[in-house]
Order: C-alpha cells, then sequence, then structure tokens
C-alpha cells in the first residue's frame, strides 16, 4: 500500500541542500546531451558501421552497470555526499577524453570510463535526493530529474550549436568538461550528509519489489539509451535531415522531458505513482510509433518529444519508489534496481545497432516501442514502496 509522506517545512539547510543536488543532475544531463549530440561526427568522422557504433557504444553501459554495485559499496564506506563530489568531477574529467579516441576499441574503452563516472554519480546523487525528499517530506524526485533533462536540452542544443559552427566534438567537448567542472565543485559544499549504507543486505536478498522496479527501470533506460544514442543518427538517416538539425531529435526528447518532470511531483500526488507510470509508457510508446511510421524530419522531432513525454517520470519515481521501499537502505536499494536498470542501458546501443546492421534502423527502433509499452506490466511495483 502506497503511504503519502507528511509534508514538513524545509530549513535553510534543506533547500540549500536540494539546490546543490539540482545542480549535480543538471551537470549530469548536460555531460549527457553533450556526448549524444556529438555521436553523429564521431560516426562519421572515424568512420564507424551502425554495427560498429552500436558496439563502441555498448562500453559506456558496461561502466553504467558495473558502477551501480561500485556505488553502494563505496556509499557503504564514505556516504551519498563524498562520493556524489567526487564521482561529479571524474564525469567532468572524463568527457573532453570519449572523443579523442579514433577506433572502435578505444572509443569503447574510453566510454567504460565515462560510463563508470556517470553511473556512480547517478547512483549517489539519486540516493542523495531521497535522502532530501525525506527531510522535505513531500516528492521532489521528479524535478530533480528535470534538472537532468534540462541539462541534456543544454547539452545536446550546444552540441548542435558547435555542429552548425564546425566546431569539433574534442574542443566542444573540452569546454563542457571545464564548466562542468566547475559546477560540480561549487555546488558539491551544499550537498547534505546521508546515512552510510548497508550493502549486503540488499544485493544478498532483493525482495520481489525490487525485482519489479528493476524491470520498471530496465525497460525505461533501454528507451532512453536509445533516444540518447540513436535518436540524431535516425534523423540524419531515415529522415534525412543535417548534422546539426539531427542533434534536436535529442534535444526535442529532453525538453519535454524536462517539462513532464517539473510537473511530474504534482502528478504523482494527484493519480499516484503506478498509474502515472503506466499512462505515460504507453504514450510514449505510441510516440515512438508514429515517427518511425512517418519518418519526415519535424514529424520524428514531434516523436521523441512524445517519448520523452513518456518517459520523463519512469526513472525517477521508480528510483523514488526503490529508496522508500521498507525495509531497505536507500543507497543500496537504488544501487540495486540500478544494477539490473543498468542492464537496459547497456543493451539498448549493440541490440539497436546489431538490429539495424541485419534489417533497419527503423525496424530496431520499433522495438524500443514494444519494450516501452512493456514498462506498463510491473509498474504496479510503485505501490508497494512509502513515497
Amino acid at each position: 500500500m502506497t503511504m503519502t509522506p507528511v509534508a514538513t517545512v524545509p530549513t535553510r539547510r534543506d533547500r540549500r541542500a536540494r539546490l546543490a543536488v539540482a545542480i549535480t543532475f543538471g551537470v549530469h544531463g548536460v555531460a549527457a546531451g553533450s556526448w549524444a549530440g556529438r555521436i553523429p561526427w564521431v560516426k562519421e568522422v572515424r568512420h564507424l558501421s551502425s554495427g560498429g557504433l552500436g558496439l563502441a557504444l555498448m562500453g559506456a553501459a558496461i561502466g553504467g552497470l558495473l558502477s551501480a554495485p561500485l556505488a553502494a559499496w563505496v556509499m557503504s564506506h564514505f556516504g551519498s555526499r563524498a562520493v556524489t563530489r567526487v564521482a561529479g568531477l571524474a564525469m567532468a574529467l572524463s568527457v573532453p577524453f570519449v572523443p579523442l579516441a579514433r577506433t572502435v576499441p578505444t572509443i569503447f574503452a574510453a566510454l567504460v570510463v565515462f560510463g563508470i563516472a556517470a553511473g556512480v554519480l547517478d547512483v549517489a546523487m539519486n540516493a542523495n535526493g531521497v535522502v532530501v525528499q525525506e527531510r522535505y517530506g513531500r516528492s521532489i524526485m521528479s524535478g530533480l530529474h528535470g534538472m537532468w533533462s534540462i541539462g541534456g536540452l543544454i547539452g545536446s542544443a550546444t552540441a548542435g550549436l558547435a555542429a552548425r559552427l564546425d566546431v569539433g566534438a574534442p574542443a566542444h567537448l573540452l569546454i563542457v568538461g571545464i564548466v562542468l567542472l566547475v559546477a560540480n565543485a561549487v555546488s558539491g559544499f551544499w550537498l547534505i550528509p546521508a546515512p552510510r549504507s548497508s550493502v549486503g543486505a540488499v544485493f544478498a536478498r532483493p525482495d520481489r519489489t525490487l525485482i519489479l522496479l528493476g524491470a520498471v527501470v530496465f525497460c525505461g533506460l533501454f528507451a532512453e539509451a536509445a533516444a540518447a544514442d540513436w535518436s540524431a543518427v535516425y534523423l540524419h538517416t531515415a529522415a534525412h535531415a543535417g548534422e546539426d538539425v539531427a542533434a534536436w531529435g535529442y534535444a526535442a526528447f529532453s525538453l519535454a522531458m524536462a517539462i513532464a518532470r517539473l510537473f511530474g511531483d504534482r502528478l504523482v500526488e494527484r493519480f499516484g505513482a503506478a498509474r502515472l507510470v503506466r499512462a505515460a509508457a504507453l504514450t510514449g510508446a505510441a510516440g515512438l510509433a508514429l515517427g518511425l511510421l512517418v519518418p519526415v524530419t519535424p514529424v520524428v522531432i514531434v516523436a521523441f518529444a512524445i517519448l520523452g513525454l513518456g518517459m520523463a517520470t519512469v526513472v525517477p519515481l521508480t528510483f523514488s519508489a526503490a529508496g522508500s521501499t521498507p525495509g531497505h537502505d536507500p543507497g543500496t536499494s537504488v544501487a540495486a534496481v540500478a544494477t539490473v536498470g543498468y542492464g537496459g542501458w547497456m543493451i539498448a546501443p549493440p541490440v539497436i545497432g546489431f538490429v539495424a546492421q541485419g534489417t533497419s534502423l527503423t525496424v530496431a527502433l520499433a522495438l524500443v516501442a514494444v519494450i516501452t509499452a512493456l514498462i506498463a506490466v510491473p509498474a504496479g511495483a510503485l505501490r508497494a514502496s512509502r513515497t
């Protein structure tokens, strides 16, 4: 049974902690969006096939998968505040090195490092966000993830601008890395200390609720990875958009996701997390199907925007539910769900790439639409949390 938290009056320290976590979410999104927007540059300049690109992109997903248990372990020793600060700096430092790689193996290796830093930060900042949410006594996680989407929008939009100005990805992402390094260093001082996690219990005995929540995140991150890694490529190849316009596929996805997430906390209080996630997933699947049936640039951009609307609340509400599951520590339960969920992020790039290589990118993205719709099946597990 879902329980609604009792709202409390946040202190000045709570408000600053919320701002710090929100900035961290934004930094993470900027890094992800900046890289996603330059994938066409890497594919073209490094002369990669769709299959080769899919294999290289799997590096980030593998890094993310490895990062979840690593994040739980380091949080058990140092707490989510310290891990968030260090991982944020590591992610900012790793961004500029990815486009410098020239072959599939080296791009893969660079993305593994990037994926580990990004994944550890993802788990740590979500765990810290759950702690801040509990101090507020009301839902704030959707809004925090809204900041991630705004960051993704800024990152992908600036990537498109850099492409239009013919700025190479190495120079562009070096500037991004420096800006993010400063933002992380400043916001880190306001993060609130959180209790250290007790890792073993969650990973030794994952219960049915956490497994189902993991399935929701698995499908959600599969769809998000598809949008991040393949929206620009689909627009460029199937809809014949230029590289600068192609970057707006992910920008539209991020903008729609940001808007929906900013209203998500209000919507969940009105409709409940489970019903909201079910409806959103079916909406996102229908939107993506529209873009596949009508491969015209404006329609495809709108389609990815609808997919963004659908995916907006899936991951934040599921992480919030995991962090509020009775009998589990927030940090370790988020890490456990993320470990399952990152499998979706890991397999999406190569699966889409290999299916596209054997059939077409349209067929590959149709698979994404089906997986997105499947989110509705285990979404009932969100009722089992305290949120």
